[in-house]
């Protein structure tokens, strides 16, 4: 059994997962001191060093300490930052042409990574969501001391559509701190997760939030995708409701090509709709644990039940809640929408079969009439045949002794010592065998001739019925 990633600490053989080239990178921050997010893009490992000394080192740490914070993990020594930090790590550029680069090509380098993994507190069970290339959320509670506590989450979108996306967030109870990395965004996608991280406000900062952002990024995929197959479907099946339909003619190798890809794409669709229902569901269940969690956490010494933050988050999850299960109830009609794509085109399949059923029957009638009519036609011309064979048989041995006989080669009268049959007799004999080999030899070439006129005849009725 592959057991759960629990241990949070990182390997060298975990780094060797992920590819490295630094690129600009989109840093989002909101402390309790700002009132809006600041947004900060980082280019390289000078500017990545001077944005973890600004946010981690506090200002009164001496050299000493500032260098023991730049490579190791947080100490006494460090300010645990409050409030909500979070990476967006640019897209690499394809690989393969029409195909987007995998999302473990990390934009920063090496030695910048290592720094954030201890920084943002970041699980190494996002390698195996990363590499499972299929929706999935998973969830991890590190126990201990108030102090220690940890709440990790990764979530990841599926490789079925261009535009995949997987995160990592951790959430710090003891300083109510949030950080979180995307991996794998494009610009257009920084923009969007920027507008409703402002959008968002305070909000932001409840980690399982973060989770619904990007189930509300992955909604916009599967929407889009789902409308295409629709608008594609009904563009092509507008002219069966508004004219006649021919299915010789409207359903050609192309047409038929196009209405199987939109089926097959369908059926595709539907599947992971419903794979990324079940991780809705997984993700609506961690919402109740957290919530579980948060109350534990910030149950007040003071007054019983739970304190302010504790309700604030309570209520932030049952906001995100109905709005999961919204997206939950829209990806049903859409699943209706698709089966409703399949449907009609195995509606519109199945009547063009029975059309051309139909057309092999009547052919079917048409050469049954034909060759019943040859039969009896043959049956006509065969029963006049005999006729005349008949009378043939008849008549042929007398007409055959009466021209002998009638021939002057017998000499009925001859006296004694003549011969009866005249010595000129062997002309008979041999005019009859030569004519004889003669009409045999016309038959054969003349049968030979003819044989090949079955095919011409074939094809001329075939033509005649078609």
């Amino acid at each position: 059994m592959d057991w759960p990633m629990e241990d949070a600490t990182w390997t060298e053989h975990d780094f060797r997962n992920f590819e490295f080239q630094t690129r600009p990178t989109v840093v989002l921050r909101k402390s309790d001191s700002d009132l809006e997010v600041v947004r900060q893009v980082l280019r390289n490992k000078e500017d990545w060093e001077h944005w973890f000394d600004s946010v981690w080192i506090p200002s009164h740490a001496t050299k000493t300490e500032a260098d023991i914070l730049r490579t190791q993990a947080p100490s006494v020594f460090s300010k645990e930052p409050s409030g909500l930090s979070v990476v967006l790590c640019s897209r690499a550029p394809p690989v393969f042409e029409g195909e987007d680069a995998p999302i473990s090509y990390i934009s920063i380098s090496r030695d910048t990574w290592q720094r954030l993994t201890r920084a943002f507190h970041i699980h190494r069970s996002i390698i195996r969501s990363i590499a499972r290339r299929a929706a999935c959320v998973s969830s991890f509670y590190e126990e201990g001391r108030w102090s220690n506590a940890k709440i990790y989450f990764t979530a990841r979108m599926s490789t079925y559509l261009p535009g995949d996306l997987a995160l990592s967030v951790t959430y710090v109870p003891s300083t109510e701190s949030t950080f979180a990395v995307l991996y794998g965004c494009n610009e257009q996608q920084k923009l969007e997760i920027e507008k409703r991280i402002r959008a968002a406000g305070d909000r932001a900062r409840y980690p399982v939030l973060l989770l619904g952002l990007l189930a509300e990024l992955e909604r916009e995929r599967l929407v889009s995708k789902a409308d295409d197959l629709i608008d594609g479907f009904t563009l092509r099946s507008d002219h069966l409701e508004n004219r006649q339909w021919n299915p010789s003619k409207d359903m050609s190798n192309e047409k038929t090509q196009e209405y199987l890809t939109l089926c097959l794409h369908s059926r595709s669709l539907v599947d992971h709709i419903k794979a990324v229902k079940r991780q809705m569901f997984k993700l609506m269940a961690e919402i109740d644990e957290f919530g579980c969690r948060a109350a534990s956490y910030y149950k007040s010494e003071v007054h019983p039940g739970e304190s302010k933050k504790a309700r604030r988050f309570k209520q932030a999850g049952a906001l995100t809640k109905k709005r999961l299960q919204d997206i939950v109830n829209e990806y049903d009609g859409k699943v209706d929408e698709c089966d409703m794509i399949v449907g009609n085109t195995t509606l519109a399949m199945q009547t063009v079969w029975n059309e051309i059923a139909r057309r092999d029957s009547d052919l079917n009638t048409r050469i049954a009439k034909e060759n019943t009519a040859i039969a009896l036609e043959a049956k006509r011309e065969g029963t006049q045949m005999r006729a005349i064979a008949l009378l043939t048989m008849i008549y042929l041995p007398f007409s055959s002794v009466a021209g002998v006989f009638s021939m002057g080669v017998f000499d009925w009268q001859a006296q004694d010592g003549s011969s009866v049959v005249t010595r000129y007799f062997w002309v008979f004999a041999v005019l009859a065998v030569g004519l004889t080999a003669i009409t045999l030899s016309a038959w054969y070439f003349i049968t030979l001739r003819h044989r090949g006129t079955p095919k011409k005849d074939t094809l001329e009725l075939h033509s005649k019925i078609v």
